[in-house]
């Protein structure tokens, strides 16, 4: 099992290397360790781990929150692609096969942002969902997009939102997580750029019939 684990701790030596003893005497083992971000005397860490069974998960959330200066932010199980760069390996398919490259994207996207779902939607003349990933429900329900630009929302009881749109067009990236921390903005500048890339690969997005999935704001 494949968990994120994301928590604030204090910008000091030694501070890291206790978060990351505390996990290995919980039984989980370090993938990647992400800095999202250091304000305030403060850091925001994200840990790729792996670990055994939900027992382990268990203790790895309790022992970080006895950890002394540790918040922790939020623990989730997540589907991490193989290989060190996934990013590139993304790209590399959108380049072998531009004509499916977008669908190759929103089906991608929730592993590379350990999220739930992603659609590609047209904003114009309204909302409608062009494409979606497996996960994604049935009534896709967004709320305004318009204008079009890179952001994050978080809808009241969720889902966590990271929008990408791709430059020149009115169709964006929505990629979404319920059970998870918000999305930062290191993960949205991230996203934007893969989305620009991709976007650079295929070509201005080509308005395909909506899919059977519906959207509703």
């Amino acid at each position: 099992m494949l968990l994120r684990v994301r928590v604030s701790l204090p910008d000091r030596p030694g501070a890291l290397g206790a978060v990351t003893r505390t996990l290995g005497a919980a039984g989980a083992d370090i993938l990647q360790v992400t800095v999202l971000e250091s304000v305030s005397g403060r850091a925001l860490d994200e840990f790729t781990v792996s670990v055994a069974n939900p027992a382990v998960r268990e203790r790895v959330s309790a022992g970080l929150e006895a950890a002394p200066g540790v918040r922790v932010e939020g623990v989730w199980e997540t589907i991490e692609p193989p290989g060190a760069y996934p990013d590139l390996g993304v790209l590399a398919q959108v380049a072998m096969n531009p004509a499916h490259g977008l669908a190759t994207l929103v089906d991608a996207a929730p592993a590379l942002f350990s999220a739930e779902w992603a659609v590609l939607v047209e904003t114009e003349p309204s909302t409608s969902v062009v494409a979606a990933s497996w996960q994604a429900p049935a009534d896709v329900r967004l709320p305004e997009l318009t204008p079009l630009r890179p952001r994050l929302i978080s809808l009241p009881g969720g889902p966590h939102l990271a929008v990408a749109p791709f430059e020149g067009t009115s169709t964006a990236l929505v990629v979404a997580r319920q059970h998870a921390p918000a999305f930062h903005d290191v993960e949205l500048t991230r996203l934007t750029v893969l989305t620009d890339i991709v976007g650079a690969i295929v070509g201005r997005p080509v308005r395909p019939e909506p899919a059977a999935n519906g959207v509703s704001g």
